[in-house]
């Protein structure tokens, strides 16, 4: 059976399953169009795609540059922060297990995790001595906008919070707090005596609503490059932190290879490539939010990234699967279970190729 999402033993769960899609069905990955990983739809730049190359000719036979001088300053300039600010990482993965792992020397407690959100949180906060606390705070019948009320009452509670963290836009219903909500989140866990992490993964794609540059003590900021700019596997990210020295105490010497270190300085210094992102996306988004919400038994909710949430019958991701195409099952998070599934946006032929399977599947009866 394709469920529409892989699972490691520890319960982290994540799309992207082409593999064991292939295992389940006996087919080629090839033959697959894969809507369970949010990649931007223009690909790769140009510029980092060359970078990269060059990179791997000339560079793998030596180590990177240990501080990681012009990655830093190209990162902290696209990000508009200081470079001193600026730890890049393995990922966006490593920022958010670094910023747990900071974050427990000086609070302790438990973690508090905004469901439905990003499974690796909980796993952040277990590796570096959280235990953790999940509350729903997010719910379908208002949008699944933030409910600040129950973050008031964890905080306000007997649970000893000592870290939240907070995904904008989160992954996976696609819901943004704007920056000033954001800011009035990290005050009421400053005055709670926590520490605020703010997962900014898909914040490129609505980057009005950053708060990079208002980081200091209590704040960390996680980014991930591999979404925006097309390139997971080459894993590059970077945590925005005040005490980047002593966060650095936590990580491994050379995080970043120097490929991947190649192609996100090209790719920082893209101008242009982030503006035709910025108008592509938002396009594609708005045509198929308002396909899927034509589609009868399909539930389709706005989003400010390249992925939207709908939701349908259960049985749907598999069945989909078995026409090549791979939706993100969303069953394991809390606060949704099944029925409820996430798209990337992808091309407009693409996108259509999905909207026409979902039709043809919906037409189907049911198992």
């Amino acid at each position: 059976m394709v469920r529409g999402w892989t699972t490691s033993p520890d319960g982290r769960h994540h799309g992207a399953y082409t593999a064991e899609a292939t295992r389940a069905l006996g087919t080629h990955p090839d033959g697959f169009l894969d809507f369970s990983a949010n990649i931007n739809p223009l690909g790769a730049p140009e510029a980092a795609l060359t970078a990269a190359k060059k990179a791997l000719r000339e560079e793998t036979g030596r180590y990177p540059d240990l501080e990681y001088t012009e990655l830093r300053a190209a990162l902290a300039s696209y990000l508009g922060v200081p470079g001193e600010m600026v730890l890049p990482t393995n990922g966006g993965a490593e920022a958010l297990f670094l910023a747990a792992r900071a974050a427990v020397e000086g609070t302790g407690g438990k973690a508090l995790i905004l469901e439905p959100t990003f499974s690796e949180y909980a796993a952040a906060a277990r590796a570096a001595g959280f235990d953790v606390e999940r509350v729903v705070a997010r719910r379908p019948e208002n949008g699944f906008r933030l409910d600040l009320s129950a973050l008031d009452e964890a905080l306000e509670g007997t649970l000893g919070i000592g870290i939240v963290f907070l995904c904008n836009p989160n992954n996976p219903t696609g819901d943004a707090l704007p920056r000033e909500g954001v800011l009035r989140v990290a005050e009421r866990v400053r005055e709670a005596g926590a520490v605020l992490v703010v997962d900014e993964a898909f914040t490129d794609f609505a980057p009005d609503i950053s708060i990079a540059s208002e980081v200091g003590e209590g704040l960390y900021v996680a980014r991930s490059f591999t979404k925006f700019f097309a390139v997971p596997g080459l894993r590059l990210g970077c945590l925005v932190a005040h005490d980047v020295r002593r966060v650095r105490a936590f990580q491994p010497s050379w995080p970043v290879n120097a490929v991947a270190a190649a192609a996100g300085i090209a790719a920082a210094e893209d101008e242009g490539f982030t503006e035709s992102t910025l108008v592509e996306v938002e396009s594609r988004r708005g045509e198929l939010l308002h396909a899927l919400g034509e589609l009868n038994g399909i539930t389709a909710y706005p989003g400010a990234a390249n992925f939207l949430l709908a939701r349908g019958p259960e049985w749907l991701p598999e069945r989909l699967a078995r026409r090549g195409i791979l939706v993100r099952g969303c069953e394991p998070f809390m606060g949704l279970g099944p029925g409820f599934f996430r798209v990337a946006v992808r091309g407009a032929g693409e996108n259509g190729r999905l909207v026409e399977a979902l039709r043809g599947v919906l037409g189907e009866a049911a198992p």
